[in-house]
């Protein structure tokens, strides 16, 4: 195992020189970073932009219609991207996400009624561009069989630094110089990210397939994996709500932004090792794909030694980030998976019902993780409960060949 291990480390340093080493990855990789850094921010921007002139109840509930307005819509927003070009239909999302957002601050500023603040976060959420999906589907088309796994770690990695920077630097330009410096920055980062992708995203020479209203759903590999991906966010957003409930039963509130960003950078650790290490270990996977289930066992255990550590409370600085480490090569592992599953050419459709599914598996663990927020020590094991159950699913699905087009346009060149 030993002299393997050389081979194996060069292989993962490889990887990641592999993604940076043409121009296309490269601007794939600032795109990528444009279009996360804003989901880290929206929720804190939108909380203090509705709360200038109302009330937190408002404010969340404002957070609340712009959630499930993403959520309804994401995957139409895909198909529609996988039908007419990532470009064009970004362009337009973006073009109403921005009026509403804008909206939504001359609202606020104005003190409209909370009925009117909520609806118009609903509708930029509904106006969401779908970058983060398509995206996906851009590193599938570009980046190859052996670079795949580590474009997609890389993918989480970002995922995650961007929701401990994000947040950060919504607050820092709200309080700092207004909600309204916020809210630009936010557009600002979206539209760099919709003006990357244009060069590589052009309308389909050959539309998806019309005949099937479930599009990629007639994946059955792709419908196990999106019980596995709800029951992995599900377990992400119970931690999250435990961590909380817990600091705060143990009067230290102060904590839970520490002990979170552990947990991401746990999940960045393992995104750039773990995550990259598979890909270079095994880049062309089996008929049934073990990796998957693998690294789900790996998050259930780290979820269950962070439980266990909360029957003592320093313990937890030091679980935290263990708990995370097998949480990003998880998630870069599934978007991986369903990549591979998606039928007809419909890439940004189906990265686009993992990001939805997952939005509502994050509903469901915050729900009962807040069900048992009293006993924080029984809602983190519940956490670990989530994870472990996705295993068996998880295991279910087969690695499918692909035969079909996984982005939303084929590459028209490496340049």
């Amino acid at each position: 195992m030993r002299a393997q291990s050389p081979g194996r480390e060069a292989r993962v340093a490889a990887s990641y020189r592999g993604l940076f080493a043409e121009p296309v990855l490269r601007r794939l990789a600032l795109a990528d970073a444009c279009a996360r850094l804003p989901q880290g921010m929206v929720t804190v921007t939108l909380l203090l932009v509705a709360a200038q002139h109302a009330s937190m109840t408002v404010a969340g509930l404002v957070v609340a219609g712009y959630t499930l307005g993403q959520a309804a819509t994401a995957p139409l927003r895909g198909r529609l991207a996988d039908r007419h070009g990532l470009f064009l239909v970004a362009l337009c999302c973006a073009a109403c996400y921005a009026l509403a957002l804008l909206a939504l601050l001359a609202g606020s500023l104005a003190r409209a009624p909370a009925g009117l603040l909520i609806g118009t976060a609903a509708v930029a959420g509904l106006f969401n561009p779908p970058l983060s999906p398509g995206l996906r589907s851009l590193w599938s088309a570009h980046a190859g069989a052996q670079l795949k796994q580590a474009a997609f770690a890389l993918d989480a990695a970002v995922f995650d630094l961007a929701y401990i920077t994000g947040p950060v630097l919504a607050s820092g330009l709200a309080t700092g110089i207004a909600p309204a410096a916020a809210v630009v920055a936010l557009l600002a980062l979206t539209a760099v990210a919709t003006a990357a992708i244009g060069r590589y995203s052009r309308r389909p020479e050959r539309p998806t397939d019309r005949r099937s209203l479930l599009g990629p759903l007639r994946s059955p590999g792709l419908r196990e994996l999106l019980v596995t991906a709800a029951l992995t966010n599900a377990a992400l957003s119970a931690t999250e709500v435990a961590l909380t409930a817990y600091v705060r039963h143990h009067h230290a509130l102060w904590a839970s932004g520490p002990l979170l960003a552990e947990l991401s950078a746990g999940s960045i650790l393992g995104s750039l090792l773990l995550g990259a290490r598979s890909s270079a270990a095994s880049p062309s996977p089996g008929p049934r794909d073990r990796r998957l289930p693998r690294l789900l066992i790996g998050y259930t255990l780290g979820l269950a030694v962070l439980a266990a550590a909360g029957l003592d409370a320093p313990l937890l600085a030091v679980a935290a980030p263990l708990a995370g480490l097998c949480l990003g090569p998880t998630l870069a592992t599934l978007f991986g998976a369903a990549a591979a599953t998606a039928p007809g050419g419909g890439g940004t459709e189906t990265q686009a019902w993992i990001n939805s599914i997952m939005n509502g598996g994050a509903a469901a663990g915050a729900a009962v993780a807040g069900l048992a927020a009293d006993r924080p020590v029984l809602a983190l094991a519940l956490a670990a409960i989530l994870a472990a159950v996705a295993v068996p699913s998880a295991s279910r699905h087969r690695a499918q060949p692909q035969v079909c087009k996984v982005a939303a346009s084929p590459p028209a060149h490496d340049g």
